[in-house]
């Protein structure tokens, strides 16, 4: 149940109020009266009581309407007044409305109050409503406005030609250009020559569809010249009859996040490239106690990464097969030397001893962190699709594509090359062998791959890729 009506009453004829009352109670308007006379105690009556609405006399001995009006129009204006009066003019009527009376009644017709009472009360009603409804919208704005103007971030609008309407002020910060000097420009007037045709062809086409986008990365020049990266996302803007008028987005600064990522990637292909000294000064050192297969190691490596190129693999995993290629013999670094350039065939303890570089190499390489399994490949190069490789007899399921491969390139160019027990078996055996061997031993795509390499001429051990 809502609260009773607080109704004060002006009124100095105890009758008259009580008759006003009475109209009001059988209309069912709860209310809680207070009748004042004098205009001390109206005054102390708008503090204290708090009234809902004022019931007004036009005369009072001391005090009339039309002061109480001016009073209540000054410190109360949301409290409406209906003047109840014995007799009024057709001049006074009208100036008591045009002082803030919401109605007026008069004595002999008191049966008018109860629906001016509600009247009066319903159009205050209403103001409040819209007074609360423009309060609110004014705070929101404020709310927002503050939000945009503090954000970092720079708030804009274009319209449906991709021309500024709106900039918040932060594009002075990150732009160098104020407001002023922002609007009526396009996005296309900040940006560097070369950027504004790729740009230009992204938006026309976000224009089109009408649809939202999200961190969209451009490059744009500030009005010193420095270049400025920035990260925009948007929605489109529709009117009443959804019609289309534009964009409304933000714009956010990235320079620093991209000069890091450049410095990063700097950093990473310095590291990169220390790496892939590294790598080979270790092959170099392999190679220096074996000067029968010097080369060897260089020579798979160019091989498997064409093989690798051609399957499809991804850059960062040809350059993982590339290193791992490098050094797929390290572990011959604790094999005899006369073992390695031994002239002759190996005795059976000989062989098993060069089984074991495999194993040896994985062990040297283990705990090394490599973006790539880098160690996984050098120990199983010299595993099987059929399980009968070594050093852990694995099959095609166990084994990396990587080490298949790296596998093939090995076969082909040991069986090439001259070795200190053999002279070069040449290129068109050792094909052989992989394609009479396919499927079996190695790979079927790695050597369909390998032999396209020859047959097609688009690669040499001596120039390495030709393509």
């Amino acid at each position: 149940m809502t609260d009773p009506l607080h109704i004060l009453m002006l009124e100095d004829t105890p009758t008259d109020a009580e008759l006003a009352q009475h109209e009001l109670r059988k209309a069912n308007i709860e209310f809680v009266p207070l009748r004042v006379e004098t205009r001390d105690a109206f005054i102390r009556a708008l503090e204290e009581f708090r009234p809902d609405l004022i019931l007004s006399d036009y005369h009072l001995p001391d005090f009339n309407g039309m002061d109480a009006l001016e009073i209540v129009r000054r410190d109360h204006p949301e409290i409406p007044v209906v003047m109840v009066t014995g007799a009024l003019s057709d001049i006074e009527a009208v100036e008591l409305i045009h002082a803030g009376a919401r109605d007026y009644v008069l004595k002999d017709r008191l049966a008018r109050l109860a629906p001016a009472v509600q009247r009066a009360l319903s159009a205050e009603q209403g103001v409040r409503a819209r007074n609360a409804a423009e309060k609110a919208m004014r705070e929101n704005e404020a709310k927002f406005r503050a939000l945009v103007e503090s954000s970092s971030d720079c708030i804009w609008e274009i319209d449906e030609h991709a021309v500024y309407t709106y900039a918040s002020p932060q594009v002075q910060a990150m732009l160098g250009y104020s407001v002023e000097e922002i609007l009526g420009k396009t996005p296309f007037d900040l940006m560097p020559a070369d950027e504004t045709e790729h740009f230009r062809e992204r938006l026309d086409s976000i224009l089109q569809e009408r649809k939202p986008f999200r961190l969209f990365e451009n490059t744009n020049l500030h009005k010193d010249g420095r270049v400025v990266f920035l990260e925009t996302s948007g929605t489109p803007i529709f009117d009443m009859q959804n019609v289309f008028k534009g964009y409304r987005g933000i714009d956010r600064d990235i320079t620093e996040r991209k000069q890091s990522e450049k410095a990063l990637r700097a950093s990473a292909e310095k590291l990169e490239q220390t790496l892939m000294q590294t790598i080979e000064t270790i092959a170099s050192t392999v190679e220096a106690r074996d000067p029968y297969t010097a080369g060897h190691q260089r020579r798979v490596a160019a091989l498997a990464s064409a093989i690798g190129r051609e399957m499809g693999l991804s850059d960062h995993d040809v350059r993982g097969l590339y290193l791992a290629a490098c050094i797929h013999d390290l572990g011959k670094i604790r094999i005899p030397a006369e073992i390695l350039s031994k002239p002759g065939a190996l005795n059976p303890i000989e062989y098993e001893m060069i089984k074991t570089h495999s194993q040896i190499g994985y062990d040297i390489i283990k705990d090394t962190q490599f973006p790539w399994p880098i160690a996984q490949m050098v120990l199983q190069h010299h595993e099987r699709l059929d399980g009968t490789g070594y050093p852990g007899n694995l099959n095609g399921e166990q084994l990396l594509v990587e080490a298949k491969i790296l596998g093939v390139a090995d076969v082909v160019e040991a069986m090439s090359s001259h070795r200190p027990y053999r002279p070069s078996l040449g290129l068109d055996a050792a094909l052989q062998e992989i394609s009479d061997k396919r499927g079996v031993l190695y790979d079927p795509v790695a050597v369909d791959k390998c032999i396209a390499l020859f047959r097609d001429n688009l690669f040499d051990f001596d120039v390495k890729v030709i393509k």
